[in-house]
């Protein structure tokens, strides 16, 4: 899917946002780097589209009113794929419970070997709390950022593992969360959040003990996060409140 940008720099920041966006405690320096690729390039329509996206998922309604329409009121010439998601940003403006993925069959069917097509139809899909049509597209699009890697390099494949296991959970597939989690960890064993994730399924599944030793694995391998920390030391806390509870 091709990106409309007039800046370098500008494409440069945006590219290192989304590189951060599915990773916890990154969140905030994704949204600080979009807003410094728009600063750059006022006229960058997909940093306006991923903020409003980021502010809809976590209900923050005046932020995805802002960059919806912002994006919508840019007039410099759209490719064909930001064309469709436009129309997802108007749609959303209209009802945000408006079922787009007709929208992301559309990207899917202009980019058939694109994994970022299919992140978009798994998230329109994930928000319509259509969570099997969801995991099929994360699996598509995993599988497709696979063969992406390989001439890319690891780091630019597009590997949709942490949404694919909390979308699993919400159907209740524990089983297949936790495969999802693991293999995210076998795919970035050096970094901090595939940690996280399987954390948050061992709290999911009221393993606290095992939840405390994947946060602090978390931690270890970075100590200035030291949010991990706090979440091994409170589950570690309810790992020996549950033993207690046991041991009557």
């Amino acid at each position: 899917m091709n990106l409309t940008a007039h800046s370098d720099k500008a494409l440069d920041l945006y590219n290192q946002a989304y590189a951060n966006a599915f990773r916890i405690l990154e969140l905030d320096k994704a949204v600080a780097l979009y807003e410094k690729a728009i600063e750059e390039d006022p006229d960058f329509f997909m940093a306006y589209y991923q903020l409003a996206t980021y502010h809809l998922f976590h209900g923050n309604d005046r932020e995805f009113e802002n960059n919806a329409r912002a994006a919508i009121q840019i007039s410099s010439r759209l490719s064909s794929g930001e064309r469709i998601q436009k129309k997802v940003l108007e749609r959303w403006l209209a009802d945000q419970e408006s079922n787009v993925s007709d929208l992301g069959q559309q990207l899917v069917k202009m980019f058939p070997n694109d994994p970022d097509a299919y992140m978009n139809l798994g998230f329109y899909q994930y928000m319509a709390e259509h969570y099997p049509e969801a995991i099929e597209a994360f699996e598509r699009a995993e599988s497709l950022g696979l063969k992406k890697s390989a001439y890319c390099g690891p780091k630019l494949a597009i590997v949709p593992l942490c949404m694919l296991g909390y979308t699993y959970l919400n159907t209740g597939q524990v089983d297949k969360a936790r495969e999802s989690f693991d293999r995210y960890i076998q795919r970035y064993p050096e970094d901090q959040n595939p940690y996280d994730c399987k954390a948050d399924y061992f709290i999911y599944i009221g393993d606290y003990k095992s939840a405390a030793a994947s946060y602090l694995k978390a931690y270890q391998m970075d100590t200035t996060h030291g949010e991990f920390l706090e979440r091994a030391l409170e589950a570690g806390k309810l790992a020996a409140a549950n033993q207690t509870l046991n041991d009557f």
